[in-house]
């Protein structure tokens, strides 16, 4: 399970989720996302908007004690445009957010991981994507938990890379406490305009901090700027589907292949055939 995360907004985690998902897809790995945001918007992407019932969304897993046995598990997995699967968020989310707040409720880092847990995600998907939150919230601490892995996109500008210190951190402190076996899947730049001179200085310092010759977390592919992105954003497509011969739909294809072989995913005929 990877958290694809970054306290600061804007860094681009709902597309990386949607159109990496996209990519590893095409790859062959079964692809799990699960939309963490109440700002819903992967879950407006894949056209299921902001108004999905509760009781069909990750709200579900969070919360089961609001829920009762209702409905089959599997009713809050839902099919996307782009070739996976998604456990949606929804605006009731911020509900479920500010009550796992409450200091009366018991295991309140778990639940996501437990609940993944009922789903037998580890059984039915190669990977799980999870969209989390700007910030570091109770939601986003329920993602740490869950996820074996950290999936970390960032701007290519002076304020997003100085936020990395801060992320990383608290990510060490999750390691300590609540998740040892978390680790680091990858930092890969988003949105890069590397004809600035700025952007190919951060790259450099990025690379200097995370390279190959700094540990390797730092992804050998950057994500292009490109308003093709947004194009497919509006036809709720993966860029790859729409563009599938676009710079930026090559850069998913690259990043997918570097995932696979960080996360150890099976490709081609063996995956999903367990």
């Amino acid at each position: 399970m990877i958290a694809v995360l970054n306290r600061k907004g804007g860094a681009g985690k709902t597309s990386v989720t949607k159109d990496l998902g996209h990519a590893l897809a095409q790859r062959g790995p079964r692809v799990l996302q699960v939309g963490l945001d109440p700002q819903s918007s992967l879950e407006v992407l894949a056209g299921l908007g902001f108004d999905t019932p509760p009781d069909r969304t990750v709200s579900r897993l969070l919360m089961p004690e609001e829920f009762g046995d209702t409905t089959e598990l599997d009713a809050i997995v839902h099919d996307t445009p782009w070739g996976t699967q998604l456990v949606p968020a929804s605006k009731a989310l911020a509900t479920a957010e500010r009550a796992l707040g409450e200091i009366d409720r018991g295991g309140t880092t778990q639940r996501l991981r437990r609940g993944l847990e009922q789903l037998h995600a580890g059984e039915r998907w190669d990977t799980v994507l999870i969209d989390c939150p700007p910030g570091m919230t109770a939601l986003t601490m329920n993602a740490l938990v869950a996820a074996g892995s950290v999936l970390v996109p960032t701007q290519l500008d002076f304020l997003s890379v100085a936020g990395l210190a801060v992320l990383m951190q608290t990510v060490e402190e999750v390691r300590e406490y609540d998740n040892p076996t978390l680790r680091y899947l990858g930092i890969v730049g988003t949105q890069a305009d590397e004809r600035t001179r700025h952007a190919r200085e951060v790259r450099d310092q990025l690379e200097q901090l995370f390279g190959e010759h700094a540990g390797g977390t730092l992804c050998r592919t950057t994500i292009r700027h490109s308003t093709r992105v947004r194009d497919a954003h509006a036809a709720h497509l993966a860029v790859g589907q729409a563009y599938p011969e676009h710079p930026v739909s090559q850069d998913y294809r690259d990043l997918a292949d570097e995932v696979i072989v960080r996360a150890r995913l099976e490709v081609g005929p063996l995956a999903g055939a367990r």
